[in-house]
């Protein structure tokens, strides 16, 4: 019986697809039995991902995630540690023994089958740039010139000709926004 990858698990069918001889009596219901011995067997752990406590707004849980890992990826990390992960967004039947969802008949769990991770140390994450003094004052006198927007449109994509517009609605969205405040409390 194949077993699918991440937390699916294998199918096993109710009934075997032998069809009875006259005379010889049919299989009966869940005839199957694991036999540990011949199984083949894979390493498989499940983690719990959650967002940067920096990240986090204020008086707000940190929101979670469940990963799924397997064969080379398992106990390579330790709980704390920074990540970034790729991987495939499933769902999985979830076990109907929860109180949360008694009276549910089908409650699918998300959960990413992860197929890399990459430790995200201080050093390589997307932090506070070193810029040398010269380069600062470069970028002071770029953006104290009087055409800043036309020259920001016209380094986007400068080998596609026109699309003047598009260009311009790519460099608002780059550097562009405004704070909001939703009347819900949620801050974009």
């Amino acid at each position: 019986v194949p077993c699918r990858p991440g937390l699916g698990g294998a199918i096993v069918p109710r009934s075997c697809d032998h069809i009875p001889q006259p005379g010889e009596e049919p299989c009966p219901l869940d005839p199957w039995m694991v036999v540990p011995d011949r199984s083949q067997y894979v390493d498989q752990q499940t983690l719990k991902l959650q967002e940067n406590p920096e990240d986090v707004p204020t008086g707000e849980l940190p929101r979670n995630m469940l990963l799924s890992v397997d064969r080379h990826l398992v106990q390579l990390i330790v709980p704390g540690t920074r990540l970034t992960v790729m991987g495939i967004y499933s769902i999985f039947q979830a076990s109907s023994s929860s109180n949360s969802h008694k009276g549910a008949v089908a409650i699918r769990q998300p959960y990413i089958r992860v197929v890399g991770l990459e430790d995200t140390n201080e050093a390589s994450s997307r932090g506070p740039a070193n810029f040398t003094p010269d380069e600062e004052e470069e970028f002071k006198k770029f953006a104290g010139s009087q055409d800043v927007y036309n020259n920001i449109c016209t380094k986007i994509a400068p080998s596609i000709f026109g699309h003047d517009d598009v260009k311009k609605a790519v460099a608002c969205l780059l550097f562009g926004g405004s704070r909001k405040s939703l009347p819900d409390g949620v801050k974009l």
